[in-house]
């Protein structure tokens, strides 16, 4: 006799014979009269309900929502539980003839049985147990031969062959098809032998189809229980199994009142699935936790998240006040997942300082740790970014303690778990012998160095994978060995998905395809770190995976694909709830590690990626300093000509090219006119027409300070003010904001105003106008009180640089500073300024002011 396999009532898969104590048996009930006798079986399925036959219900005095009490014989201690007889899917005994008794509380250690389909069964050998009156109480076994589908008035019931041992008190007893392990019908009746005794070995059923249409519950879910390459969440943790060992060592730490805990792994060993599925759902009572990850600016992730402030407030006041303002919450748990993404930025020239931005939150992260507050930071990082941590930020890798190290190995006990438990959760079931066979071979594949029976916990992405393609090519909901052949097995499955993705391609669209996934990778020249997934924005695919003979609408095409078959993910803003534009990212880092042509594809882009990076941060650093220095030159600027032509460039790297451009431009005009002034200065001097080295000057028509004081305090006021000095409307007016000796001091409290006067003095060049390239005709324009900035307040500090966090007590209460940006119309890029104050009668500019407050 076949196996089958079963679930019991605590979900674990259990592998029985059929006539095992315990086994398959153990689910067949008996519907009991009100003495106490059998009058037919029905079979336990999930949600604690029994199914059986209408005219067993009635046989044992029994209706539509009448109480009745089971037993079921073959399960440990023989229990018995009562139940209602719903009337929703009651079919009368003359018609489809179902009933269905939800249990007050299904007895424990009793398993499950699933429902399949009967299509399909036809000839295969089945499987029942039922209480004919002629032999023991308890029951016993029948086979039987499915047949065909058989029309019999208005309802379909499938036909048995060869069934001599169903007999009558089979009724409602589950027909179990022995090859899949399910239910394909129910033992409706016994036609009985014809006048020449034909006919004895014949009985029907109701087929599954027709019982799952009387009780949808019996359906499989149709929601694939593995994960792909995606980590697990907090809402999918029904799934998540196999890493008890971990989630109870991370537990502890960090219920132990810890302030700062690393927990590092390999990728691909599933630290987020853990923290996220594994450990946030068994948090103690009182705990809050906020989800965020560095890639597109931490304080900015950690507002979408949950936590407002923390863009512009700082991270630990924003903590301290979500814990003041949270009825109920004592703990707040920070976790930052993909740690290693602050550790990623490019720094200046190339080299490997942290950018200002990155530093800043780093020191943040520190002062939480090293806070007396109720908050605990978790930090989720790749163990091979260790070293980098310790180099960037040491005194934060000090202030986390302990470094949780991921259990490297997962032995087949959690492998075993990993695979069969979701299915089981979602009403699947595997064809016998699946479960061992990728067992066997994910042990095979990735064997650990010390014990036979452990293998690297970094197999688990692909393993994830094949099992989703094995559930995409289920048959109904059974998992089958010939799904899995079909998809290439454990070790082949990811080669095979990744050809079948690019193959609905053709050529051209392919060539874009490589395009875009190398502009997802960083790639590290220099070999000493690995390769690593990139966040980039669609916009800046769209330009840069087009070349110069590509159109859009292609890359779109290749986004959409790719996006589909879970290649990348895209995330728009509706979904992260910012405001900022979709990015595109690579599923998984193992992506990278298992697919050697896209390594390749990245290191062939990897000096225009350099390149790139390097621009976008000395755009940020020129942005800062208006220092003329800052811009693009020599190399630099000949290798932006360069990759603009062959690749496109993003608007902002666009936009500082060109300006960098237009200095060059302006510098060699420069030097030619100083030339020529020299010999004009010569020959007047000569004939006596001016005195070299005389007294005197150029004289203005009018005073510049005029023309600051020209435009109303007021929010209008600014916005014109703006306006014209984005266009150059107003010659005159930019250097009219210069401020005055005595703006510092209306501005900035004693000492400060001392330490900006002297910066501000410093700082060359003044920013010229005008401000706005031609193209960008839209002024954004937002505000924010003195106070506000001091409290960390308000809305629009968000859109504010980082840096007024650290200068958040250096202002005199009662200003309102502005802070604004130009763009093209449809564009989030463009031209940010801050710093504009009417101050004594007249408006001043103190761009990035807390740069006056030094390293």
């Amino acid at each position: 006799m076949e196996s089958l396999v079963t679930s019991s009532a605590d979900g674990d898969p259990v592998a029985a014979k059929p006539s095992e104590l315990g086994g398959p048996a153990a689910a067949v009930a008996q519907i009991l009269t009100g003495a106490g006798v059998a009058a037919g079986a029905g079979f336990l399925v999930p949600g604690g309900v029994v199914v059986t036959c209408a005219h067993v219900v009635r046989d044992a005095g029994r209706g539509p929502g009448d109480e009745v009490e089971v037993r079921f014989p073959q399960a440990t201690g023989a229990p018995k539980a009562r139940g209602r007889v719903l009337t929703g899917p009651w079919r009368r005994p003359e018609a489809e003839d179902t009933a269905v008794i939800q249990l007050d509380q299904a007895p424990p250690f009793v398993p499950e049985l699933l429902v399949g389909l009967a299509h399909g069964a036809k000839g295969r050998p089945a499987w029942s147990f039922g209480f004919p009156s002629s032999t023991f109480d308890g029951g016993h076994e029948g086979t039987a031969t499915a047949g065909g589908p058989l029309r019999v008035l208005d309802h379909w019931v499938l036909q048995l062959h060869d069934a001599n041992t169903v007999a009558r008190g089979f009724s409602g007893a589950p027909v179990v098809d022995t090859q899949t392990g399910l239910v394909i019908g129910m033992v409706t009746s016994l036609p009985g032998a014809d006048p020449h005794q034909r006919g004895l070995n014949t009985a029907y059923a109701t087929p599954g189809e027709i019982l799952r249409e009387v009780w949808p519950g019996l359906k499989p879910l149709d929601v694939c229980p593995y994960q792909d390459f995606r980590a697990f969440t907090y809402e999918r943790a029904r799934w998540f199994h196999g890493r008890d060992r971990a989630k109870e060592q991370l537990l502890r730490h960090l219920v132990g009142r810890r302030h700062g805990v690393l927990l590092q792994g390999p990728s691909g060993s599933g630290k987020s699935s853990l923290v996220q599925a594994g450990v946030l759902p068994e948090l103690p009572s009182g705990w809050r936790s906020v989800v965020a990850r560095p890639a597109r600016g931490l304080g900015a992730d950690l507002e979408r998240a949950g936590l407002p402030g923390a863009a512009g407030g700082g991270i630990l006041a924003s903590a301290q006040r979500f814990l003041a303002e949270s009825s109920g919450t004592e703990h707040l748990l920070l976790v930052i997942d993909q740690f290693e993404e602050l550790l990623t930025s490019p720094g200046p020239g190339h080299g490997s300082a942290v950018p200002d931005e990155d530093l800043l939150v780093l020191r943040q992260l520190t002062e939480v740790v090293e806070s007396c507050a109720a908050v605990t930071v978790l930090l989720v990082m790749r163990n091979d970014f260790y070293p980098s941590l310790a180099d960037r930020a040491p005194k934060l890798l000090q202030a986390v303690h302990p470094v949780v190290d991921l259990p490297p190995t997962l032995t087949s006990g959690e492998l075993h778990d990993i695979i069969t438990k979701p299915a089981a959760d979602a009403a699947l079931r595997f064809e016998e012998g699946l479960p061992q066979t990728i067992l066997t071979e994910v042990l095979a594949s990735g064997r650990y160095d010390t014990d036979p029976d452990e293998v690297r916990a970094t197999v688990l992405p692909l393993l994830e994978k094949t099992l989703t393609l094995v559930w995409e090519n289920r048959a109904d909901n059974l998992l089958t060995c010939d799904a899995y052949a079909k998809v290439g097995r454990f070790g082949g499955s990811l080669a095979q998905w990744q050809d079948a993705v690019l193959g609905q391609l053709d050529e051209r669209h392919r060539s874009v395809a490589r395009r875009v996934l190398a502009l997802l990778v960083r790639h590290d020249q220099s070999g000493k770190s690995l390769d690593t997934r990139r966040q980039r924005s669609v916009a800046a695919l769209r330009t840069l995976a087009c070349g110069p003979a590509v159109d859009r609408a292609a890359v779109d095409r290749v986004l959409t694909v790719l996006a589909d078959e879970r290649i990348i993910t895209v995330r728009s803003s509706d979904e992260s709830g910012g405001t900022g534009p979709p990015t595109a990212e690579l599923v998984h880092d193992l992506l990278i590690d298992k697919w050697p042509e896209l390594r390749q594809w990245a290191a062939a882009y990897a000096e225009f990626d350099t390149w790139l990076d390097h621009a976008l941060e000395r755009a940020g650093r020129w942005e800062g300093s208006g220092k003329g220095g800052d811009l693009l030159q020599g190399t630099d600027l000949e290798l932006g000509r360069r990759w603009r032509a062959e690749f496109g460039l993003p608007a902002p790297a666009e936009d500082f090219l060109s300006r960098s451009e237009r200095r060059r431009r302006w510098r060699r005009i420069e030097v030619a006119a100083v030339g020529m002034s020299a010999v004009c200065v010569a020959a007047l001097a000569a004939t006596g027409v001016i005195n070299v080295g005389a007294g005197g000057g150029t004289g203005r028509s009018g005073s510049p300070a005029a023309s600051a004081s020209a435009y109303p305090g007021t929010d209008g006021g600014a916005r014109t003010l703006l306006t014209k000095a984005g266009t150059g409307a107003d010659a005159g007016l930019v250097e009219a904001l210069r401020p005055r000796h005595e703006d510092y001091g209306a501005v900035f409290r004693p000492g400060l105003a001392e330490r900006a006067e002297r910066y501000y003095q410093a700082s060359t060049p003044w920013p010229t106008g005008p401000w706005a390239k031609p193209q960008q005709t839209v002024l954004q324009m937002w505000k924010a009180t003195s106070e506000e900035i001091q409290a960390g307040t308000a809305p629009a500090l968000k859109y504010f640089p980082g840096g007024y966090a650290r200068l958040k007590d250096g202002f005199r209460p009662g200003l309102v500073i502005y802070r604004w940006k130009y763009t093209e119309p449809g564009e989030p890029y463009g031209m940010a300024f801050d710093g504009l104050v009417f101050v004594n009668g007249h408006w001043a500019l103190f761009p990035k002011p807390w740069l006056a407050l030094g390293p």
